[in-house]
C-alpha cells in the first residue's frame, strides 16, 4: 500500500532506508521530516494511515527489521506511547537508531545516553544545521550498515563522501577535515574531524581485537609487557592525528603550564631505554607560536585538565586514551615490534635528538593514518600504572586499579632510544611530574 501526501510518494514497502516512529498526534512535523528525507534521495516507510496495536502489525515488523534506520521522534507525546519506546529499543539493540527530539520533553532514560539530533522549532529548511546533522547521520548509517561495519583492521578508509558533512579544513596531504557537529555513532572508520578552530584534529579508528603487550621473541621485552591479552575494542572512537599541540593546548587552556626546574637527570629502571647519549639541555623551550610543536611539561593532572576544558568546551567527551587503546592505535593492525616493522630509523620517527620535540606529521603515519605514535613526545595514558596486564579490562577501559600515583606512559620520546618507541613498550611515572620529553594525545567517544 501506498499514500500521497503533497503531490509525492510516500513508500508503503516494506524495504526503506529510513522506518520513521512518532506518536499519531505529532503526524504534522512528521509529514514534513518524512517529505524532507524524500527530497534527499532517502526513502521512508511510515504508518501514516495504519492504526495503532497492541502487538505490532506483520507489515509494521517486516518494514522496521529491512529498514537501514530507525528515526524515533521524541516529544511529550512520544516518550510515554509504548509503540514507540518499542521501536526505538528495537532500533537501538540493532545499532540503526537516530533519535530526534521534536518538541521539549524528557527522553526515558534507557535512551538518555544516545546521542541526539535537536528538531526543536525546525521549520523545513533543510540547510539547517541540526536537520543536516541528521540527514548525515541516517546517509552514514545506510552506507555503512548496521553495527557500524568498518574495513579491515588497520586500513585507513573514510568511507564513501557524505555530501551533507562540512570540510573545514585539509591536512597537508589534502585529506579533508570534517566539522565535528557533524559526526556520529555510524561515521565511518578513517574519516578526521575537528571540534573547533584551533582543537586537535582527530580521526576514527575502527573496533576490533588485537593482542596487547609482547612475547618473548621481543628481544627487548620487559616482564611487565607480558604475558600478551586479547583486547575487544567494541566500538569505533576517535583519536588524535598527532599529540596534543602547544597552539592547541594555550588555545583551550589558556597559558602554558611553568616549565619545571632543570635537574640531573636520575638512573632510574628505566635508564636503559633512554639513548646512549645524554641530551644537551635546551637553551629555550619553544615558544607558543612555533607551529606544530607537541606540548610538553605537562602533568598528568594537567593533561586531565586540558581533556575536562577540551570536553566542556566542545561539549564531547574527550578522554585521556587507555593503556589498549593506545597500543590498539599504534599498532594500526600490525603485530611486529614497531607499527613499520622489526625495526624502526631516523626517517620514520623523531628519537635519540639532543634539541626536543620536531613539529609532528615529519615521518610516515601507520595505517591508521595516524602521526608520530612512535617517538617525538611520550604520552600519557589513563592507566593505573601495573606489572602485568592482569588488572587491564578485556573491552579496552583504563586499568584503575594498581598503583595510586603512578600512569602508564606510552610511545617514547625525542631522546630515547628505539627500545622505548616499540609498540608495546611501557613505562611509569609520577602524576604529578612534568618533563620535556611527556605530552599527551586525546581520545573522543563517537557514540
Amino acid at each position: 500500500m501506498d499514500s500521497v501526501w503533497g503531490g509525492r510518494k510516500i513508500a508503503r514497502t516494506p524495504v526503506a532506508d529510513v522506518f520513521v516512529s512518532y506518536k499519531r498526534e505529532d503526524a504534522e512535523i512528521a509529514r514534513r521530516i518524512v517529505e524532507a528525507l524524500l527530497g534527499s534521495g532517502i526513502s521512508v516507510w511510515w504508518d501514516d494511515s495504519i492504526t495503532p496495536r497492541q502487538s505490532w502489525d506483520s507489515e509494521i515488523e517486516q518494514a522496521i527489521s529491512a529498514a537501514s534506520t530507525v528515526a524515533v521522534l521524541w516529544s511529550p507525546r512520544s516518550v510515554t506511547s509504548e509503540w514507540v519506546r518499542t521501536e526505538a529499543h528495537y532500533g537501538k539493540e540493532r545499532g540503526k537508531l537516530v533519535p530526534a527530539v521534536i518538541e521539549p520533553c524528557t527522553i526515558p532514560i534507557a535512551f538518555s545516553l544516545t546521542q541526539t539530533v535537536n528538531l526543536c522549532g525546525w521549520n523545513g529548511n533543510r540547510e539547517d544545521r541540526q536537520w543536516r546533522k541528521l540527514v548525515t547521520w541516517i546517509t552514514d548509517l545506510i552506507s555503512t550498515g548496521s553495527g557500524n561495519a568498518g574495513p579491515p583492521s588497520g586500513v585507513v578508509s573514510g568511507g564513501t563522501p557524505n555530501v551533507y558533512r562540512n570540510a573545514i579544513d585539509s591536512l597537508p596531504s589534502g585529506e579533508p577535515v570534517y566539522d565535528g557537529a557533524f559526526i556520529n555513532p555510524h561515521t565511518p572508520p578513517g574519516v578526521l574531524f575537528r571540534d573547533g578552530d584551533g582543537m586537535p584534529v582527530m580521526r576514527i579508528v575502527p573496533k576490533g581485537l588485537f593482542l596487547l603487550g609482547t612475547t618473548v621473541d621481543d628481544p627487548d621485552h620487559a616482564a611487565y609487557e607480558m604475558p600478551q591479552k586479547r583486547i575487544d575494542i567494541p566500538a569505533s572512537y576517535a583519536i588524535g592525528v598527532f599529540p596534543v599541540l602547544i597552539s592547541e593546548y594555550v588555545k583551550v587552556v589558556g597559558s602554558l603550564p611553568p616549565a619545571p626546574v632543570p635537574t640531573a637527570p636520575a638512573r632510574g629502571w628505566f635508564s636503559r631505554l633512554r639513548a646512549s647519549s645524554q641530551p644537551a639541555a635546551r637553551a629555550a623551550g619553544p615558544s607558543n607560536s612555533e607551529p606544530g610543536i607537541p606540548v610538553t611539561n605537562i602533568s598528568y593532572n594537567e593533561a586531565q585538565a586540558f581533556v575536562d576544558r577540551l570536553s566542556s568546551a566542545s561539549q564531547q567527551s574527550y578522554r585521556i586514551p587507555s593503556e589498549a587503546e593506545w597500543e590498539y592505535a599504534c599498532r594500526a593492525g600490525s603485530v611486529t615490534r614497531y607499527s613499520c616493522g622489526d625495526t624502526i630509523d631516523s626517517t620514520k620517527a623523531a628519537f635519540a635528538l639532543a634539541s626536543g620535540p620536531v613539529a609532528v606529521g615529519a615521518y610516515p603515519a601507520n595505517r591508521f593514518g595516524l602521526c608520530d605514535m612512535h617517538g617525538n613526545v611520550r604520552e600519557w595514558t589513563a592507566d593505573l600504572w601495573h606489572d602485568s596486564y592482569d588488572l587491564t579490562p578485556q573491552d579496552g577501559r583504563p586499568a584503575l586499579e594498581g598503583h595510586s600515583s603512578m600512569r602508564v606512559v606510552r610511545g617514547g620520546g625525542w631522546r630515547d632510544s628505539p627500545v622505548m618507541l616499540r609498540s608495546a613498550a611501557r613505562m611509569r611515572a609520577t602524576e604529578s611530574i612534568r618533563a620535556d620529553v611527556i605530552g599527551c594525545r586525546v581520545a573522543r567517544s563517537v557514540g
